[in-house]
């Protein structure tokens, strides 16, 4: 009897993101980092992006979140083209985060997007790629979300995306994604905080197993001047101090740290040395349920940004300077 033995080798793409325990596995198989930096500012301060992310990933962030509409994509690739130059990390130590540009509408625009999104980043790929709205708000032509996804999925199975997600979408957008698509999208990055707990929509998405990013997560917590709104809810909420007393911690990590004990993925914002480095250090930690509960009872079901509202759109526009 003749035996043939064949060995296969088999080589796969893996980040150091794979191999961390601060990480959530994905329902592509890939695993994301439980909390990310995000860059979204007024676009006529963008110089101040580049030292801010290289600042984020010396404190520890490795997952860094863009969009092409933040105008600021060439600025996080110096960035990461410096800590990488410098040994700090490798390029499979991060994950990089940007989202489709809003001028693009159907299937056939996506690869040019990414493509121009990937030369100002200076990568070969990024490990997530969102639709960043299902609302046609530059007033295409010709625009459907759906038609987009099919552009976003070939983009995973060109792998020029590691996973391939959606941005600001509502459950009946979910689900037209899902009857007429062959790829669940791997994220839905929302705005979640204490002012708006979301909680139909963050549970809706789990159920699915797509994850939730949470974007705006201090909500009214931080100063919002273009907007009318005062909120009951500050850094100095007795329940918030009562919290982080108990752990040593501030109220704005208790937060952030509330977030990820929802499984959702926090993506905190700040250019202040110090501030970046108490919102990484959240990572020793947990909050027990009633803590969770009682942060959620917080609620005042009140958005920073609701897009469709159309008295915020131009007030918002005007103060970020898009």
């Amino acid at each position: 009897m003749l035996r043939i033995f064949v060995n296969v080798l088999v080589i796969v793409c893996v980040t150091t993101a794979d191999a961390l325990p601060n990480t959530l596995l994905l329902n592509d198989g890939n695993r994301i980092p439980i909390v990310a930096y995000g860059t979204f500012g007024k676009t006529y301060e963008v110089a101040i992006i580049k030292p801010a992310v290289i600042k984020a990933i010396e404190a520890g962030f490795r997952h860094i979140d863009t969009a092409a509409v933040y105008q600021n994509e060439e600025q996080v690739g110096e960035a990461i083209a410096d800590v990488i130059k410098r040994g700090i990390v490798k390029r499979e130590d991060l994950w990089i985060t940007t989202k489709l540009s809003l001028e693009v509408g159907t299937r056939e625009g996506v690869l040019k997007s990414l493509q121009t999104s990937l030369n100002k980043l200076k990568l070969d790929y990024v490990d997530l790629y969102l639709i960043h709205f299902p609302m046609n708000l530059q007033n295409l032509q010709n625009h459907d979300y759906l038609s987009i996804w099919k552009g976003m999925e070939d983009m995973k199975r060109m792998n020029l995306a590691r996973s391939i997600g959606i941005s600001n979408f509502n459950s009946s957008q979910i689900n037209r994604i899902l009857l007429n698509s062959e790829i669940v999208p791997s994220v839905n990055e929302i705005e979640v905080n204490p002012n708006f707990v979301d909680l139909d929509l963050v549970a809706y998405c789990q159920s699915l197993n797509i994850t939730v990013m949470s974007y705006a997560p201090f909500g009214f917590m931080a100063p919002r001047p273009y907007l009318n709104y005062t909120t009951s809810i500050t850094f100095e909420n007795p329940v918030l101090k009562r919290i982080a007393q108990k752990y040593g911690k501030t109220t704005s990590q208790v937060v952030l740290r509330y977030l990820i004990d929802r499984e959702t993925i926090p993506i905190p914002r700040s250019t202040n040395a110090e501030r970046i480095e108490l919102n990484i250090d959240i990572l020793d930690f947990n909050l027990t349920e009633n803590e969770i509960y009682q942060i959620n009872e917080l609620n005042e079901d009140a958005k920073v940004y609701d897009f469709y509202d159309e008295s915020f759109l131009p007030a918002f526009v005007q103060y970020y300077g898009l």
